[in-house]
């Protein structure tokens, strides 16, 4: 045990664990309820999947990285194999594993929710007092100058080349020193994120937090006091081990879209809306090739986004159209994502220095679901709408023309074939993408749904106050409760609804 933090795998289990409040799940969400229910005085307790790995032990090492801060190693992907489904697996959650984007709930998707959807607490004018304690929570700035690095310039100089409306983005980064591995954890811990902040104040307030702890089933639930099935996994996390009851009065699933509908599948708690209504927002990567050298490894990876083309008010989906934002991987995942192999796929990471890719962000309507079979295995089912499908060639040639205008010698969209663009007339060739299955290399990386948040059974999973339906005192506290996209990015929504449902619970404990 190290600073409240108890690692499953190498510690001694007690028989039983109990405890007031049981939350499963140490990201954003469930960081955020564990800190402000301990700093109440509740006795918390906090179950993580992963182990918690700071300091030295972030190797900047692909295989390494992968392997222990995502779920299936970096390996989970939708039923077809179309989308690759990133979430992290690690003490402190997606953001240890996430570019730092700051992004909050826009205030017209605010008003839809609360207008459409009925969630009244969502209104702008009730919501603002929770994303201003989100953005203190994560100490958000402006990414300086300094740290915009030369592959977002280019994407900037482009966008401006063209006349198109950008931004350098807000981030939660405080000391940075532009390492640029922010997808496989910051080795000095220069992200402010619930690793670095909520827990800390929650193990300061009481909370005891267990790591390498597998939430399996939750039964009992409609009892008072619910009892939890965890299964503790070796230290490297590929086998489960022991078995060990968790009992507490209040249960709050905050694992991620997937895994808190997964566990309350698995655990037949919920209505039949318990699974559906799966957003992915897929995001498709595209690369400008330059003569000069770039290093985009260099800085922020991700500090300039084109917002020209992007709806914050869209009458019947909310957050709509698209975004173009700058991104660096390391070699490992930069390499999965080339339409190439032997000795092509040599030659084109042998010009990574002189690559500037970005990601065309373009948010979806509900397409998916999660489903859990009688044996307890995944899966992950999702259709691309072609409205999705059509905003992204839309995005594709805007941003081929971008990066050309920027002064590109190629401009790469990684499809199977390959699109290469050479010329202004060739971005058209964008028109033509089918996105048919598995022939792209779409990225998931902010999953929403699954358990809806409504004020009535009939149309969500749960209630307003977050608590599923049917079932006393379990609560979802994570995006899995969004009817649609919160925003290109869910770190800041998530602390802050997180925040918010929270405060509420708080006033009837």
């Amino acid at each position: 045990m190290t600073d409240g933090i108890t690692d499953l795998s190498r510690q001694a289990l007690p028989e039983a664990i109990t405890t007031e409040i049981c939350v499963i799940g140490s990201g954003c969400g469930g960081a955020t309820a564990a800190r402000l229910l301990a700093e109440a005085g509740h006795d918390v307790v906090v179950l993580e999947e992963g182990r918690d790995l700071v300091g030295p032990e972030r190797t900047q090492r692909d295989r390494a990285m992968y392997d222990q801060l995502y779920m299936d190693r970096g390996g989970r992907a939708s039923h077809d194999l179309s989308i690759s489904v990133l979430q992290g697996r690690v003490l402190g959650g997606g953001g240890v594993v996430n570019t730092c984007d700051v992004i909050p709930i826009p205030d017209g998707v605010l008003h839809h929710w609360a207008t459409k959807y009925g969630l009244e607490d969502f209104a702008p004018e009730q919501f603002e007092r929770f994303t201003d304690d989100a953005l203190g929570d994560l100490s958000a700035s402006r990414i300086p100058e300094s740290l915009v690095n030369s592959a977002n310039n280019k994407l900037r100089q482009g966008a401006e080349g063209l006349g198109l409306r950008g931004e350098v983005m807000m981030h939660n980064r405080v000391g940075c020193r532009g390492l640029g591995t922010c997808m496989i954890g910051c080795p000095v811990h220069a992200k402010r994120n619930p690793r670095m902040v909520a827990l800390p104040k929650a193990i300061e307030a009481g909370a005891r937090i267990f790591t390498r702890a597998r939430a399996v089933r939750i039964d009992k639930a409609n009892q008072e006091l619910k009892e939890m099935t965890i299964r503790t996994l070796d230290p490297g996390g590929y086998r489960e081990q022991e078995e060990l009851k968790v009992r507490a009065k209040i249960v709050i699933v905050a694992a991620n879209a997937i895994a808190s509908a997964q566990l309350l599948l698995r655990s037949g708690v919920g209505n039949s809306h318990v699974g559906r209504n799966l957003l992915l927002q897929p995001q498709l990567p595209i690369i400008g090739v330059f003569d000069e050298r770039v290093a985009a490894f260099d800085g922020v990876p991700q500090s300039y986004a084109v917002t020209e083309f992007e709806e914050e008010d869209n009458a019947e989906f909310g957050l709509w159209g698209y975004r173009i934002e700058g991104i660096m991987g390391t070699p490992g995942i930069v390499s999965t994502m080339l339409p190439f192999s032997g000795a092509p796929g040599m030659q084109n990471m042998a010009q990574y220095d002189r690559m500037a890719p970005s990601l065309l962000l373009a948010p979806d309507e509900p397409s998916g679901q999660v489903e859990v079979a009688r044996d307890g295995r995944l899966t992950i089912r999702y259709e691309q709408r072609d409205n999705h499908r059509e905003r992204l060639r839309q995005a594709a040639e805007v941003a081929a023309k971008i990066y050309l205008e920027a002064g590109a010698r190629e401009v790469l969209v990684p499809t199977s074939p390959p699109l290469v663009i050479r010329s202004t007339s060739d971005a058209k060739k964008a028109r033509d993408l089918t996105f048919a299955p598995a022939t792209a290399p779409m990225i998931s990386a902010h999953q929403q749904g699954t358990v809806r948040f409504a004020a009535s059974e009939r149309d969500g999973g749960a209630d307003l106050n977050g608590q599923v339906y049917g079932i006393r005192d379990v609560y979802v506290f994570d995006s899995s409760g969004y009817p649609t996209s919160a925003a290109s990015h869910t770190m800041t929504p998530i602390i802050a609804s997180s925040r918010m449902l929270t405060t509420k619970l708080l006033t009837r404990i």
